[in-house]
């Protein structure tokens, strides 16, 4: 008697849910994709500048079937344009592949190119609301954000990698919208593994401060123009450089925006994070509180504060405002609201300096 294969669901935060099997050994399998592409109950998420549809009535994200998105699936390039992301876990399918493989089919579909007003596709989805902006994806049920986060990831690399890095040639997408191809038959890509065939998701180190007793936390104010309005206070952060360790790049990135010295590093989370293809990784740091901070050497920030962890958490307490953050009157502080890895990390540090203050009772 065959055992259909699940796998089980890991991740709670934000963008990072394990909501559908990738099964990625089955994407250069051309029979599972073609049993897939036809199945009646398989899924289409279409995504317009890479931002998805929403139901107004429910706020349910769009998800089509096939006929309603033939148009696109038939077209030359709809290998570009579709990438399969997995088999939902959480839906009863009656798809199954080799007796043991069971879940909706679900794909991602690129329709920015489809402009035309006659496009029966784009009437169709004139009758629901693209969202537009990150407020709008932090309000996204988990489970379809994180489907968003790996859908976005994917059609922008296809869009954004259109011809090949060692010989300037165009690639074709192959494996489902999962890999990329150089059309050379005589470039080096085709006859040896190659990093520039398959996507990239570039490293980011986020690190809370704390001084040595878990008293305190820095927050750090960035001078990015963005910023200028709406002073949003979060964590230091930065891209890890090529032949770096996670522990190496944290202490570094502090030194670089704050001018302070860390003690030690501890590594604790990851986030993916769409904006455009991050994996976020969460640490903190400690660093000794008497040092005086230093903006000067690549003047990322515009001000650095430490803040009691007593008055920290009676502000990750408060509920997020219109804006998308935790606004305190009080203190001026705006934080990053509870679906970031930033707002994780400070918690973590303010549930330490609790127990901390609890064991020395």
């Amino acid at each position: 008697m065959s055992t259909l294969a699940t796998r089980p669901i890991t991740h709670s935060l934000h963008y990072s849910q394990e909501v559908l099997n990738r099964v990625s050994f089955l994407r250069k399998d051309p029979k599972f994709i073609e049993e897939a592409l036809a199945h009646a109950e398989t899924v289409f998420i279409p995504f317009d500048e890479y931002m998805p549809f929403i139901n107004e009535r429910d706020g349910i994200m769009v998800r089509l079937n096939r006929k309603e998105i033939d148009e696109v699936v038939t077209e030359k390039k709809s290998t570009r344009n579709l990438v399969f992301l997995g088999l939902s876990l959480s839906a009863k399918s009656n798809f199954v592949y080799s007796a043991r493989y069971r879940g909706t089919p679900t794909f991602a579909v690129n329709v920015s190119d489809i402009n035309s007003n006659s496009s029966p596709l784009r009437e169709l989805l004139e009758s629901y609301r693209r969202l537009e902006s990150f407020k709008d994806l932090n309000r996204l049920t988990l489970e379809e954000s994180s489907i968003v986060s790996q859908a976005r990831m994917y059609l922008q690399w296809l869009d954004t990698h259109k011809f090949c890095s060692i010989c300037g040639s165009k690639t074709l997408a192959v494996d489902a919208g999962t890999r990329l191809r150089c059309l050379n038959a005589t470039c080096v890509s085709n006859h040896r593994v190659s990093n520039v065939c398959f996507p990239r998701t570039d490293p980011v180190v986020i690190s809370a401060i704390t001084n040595r007793d878990n008293t305190k936390v820095l927050l750090c104010r960035s001078g990015a123009p963005r910023n200028k309005e709406r002073k949003l206070y979060s964590c230091v952060s930065g891209f890890v450089d090529p032949s770096e360790t996670l522990e190496v790049a944290v202490a570094r990135e502090i030194w670089e925006e704050t001018g302070l010295n860390t003690d030690k590093v501890q590594i604790l989370m990851s986030q993916p994070w769409p904006f455009p293809n991050n994996l976020m990784i969460g640490c903190v740091a400690i660093a000794d509180d008497n040092q005086i901070p230093d903006l000067t050497h690549d003047r990322e920030l515009d001000e650095v504060r430490w803040v009691p962890c007593s008055v920290l958490e009676s502000i990750l307490k408060q509920e997020e405002s219109s804006t998308g953050f935790i606004e305190d009157e009080t203190t001026g502080l705006n934080l990053p609201n509870n679906k970031s890895v930033a707002y994780m990390l400070m918690n973590y540090i303010v549930g330490q300096s609790r127990s901390g203050a609890a064991g020395s009772n």
